[in-house]
């Protein structure tokens, strides 16, 4: 018993985001519900929060499927994305964090208010206790 290495094994799965691949439970219920709901929504803006791996892009991307849209990621999130926007109905901002360029958030939320588009928000905590500068954000977000 020299020889204790561990071997990784890898398994060649495709990931998908069907729904029949979500499994609904007592604590996403709720959310899948509100995203199937769509567009009888009581406000336009939707955040959707969890821990790293709770499922939020897997419900984010049945949506997208489902009723067509546009994902963006924050990290990503630059001035073209906000001329992009402009074609799509439903949008989508994942991993909202406090490390954003809040101008380009706030230009984001601006836009979408205007022409009077969805928005689904991910992050990890509720964007209300997002620790924001922008007062003009913070009080966007707050709304």
């Amino acid at each position: 018993m020299s020889d204790l290495n561990q071997e990784i094994i890898r398994f060649n799965y495709e990931q998908n985001f069907k729904d029949d691949d979500f499994y609904v439970s007592k604590s996403n219920k709720n959310t899948f519900d509100i995203l199937n709901n769509w567009p009888k929504w009581e406000k336009k803006f939707l955040n959707i929060t969890g821990d790293k791996y709770s499922g939020k892009t897997h419900l984010i991307n049945i949506f997208i499927k489902k009723f067509k849209g546009i994902k963006l990621n924050e990290k990503f999130l630059n001035n073209e994305d906000l001329a992009k926007i402009k074609l799509y109905e439903n949008i989508v901002l994942e991993d909202l964090n406090e490390k954003i360029n809040e101008k380009l958030v706030y230009s984001l939320l601006n836009i979408i208010d205007l022409e009077n588009k969805y928005i689904i928000i991910t992050s990890k905590v509720p964007i209300v206790n997002i620790k924001f500068t922008l007062n003009d954000l913070i009080s966007r977000t707050k709304n």
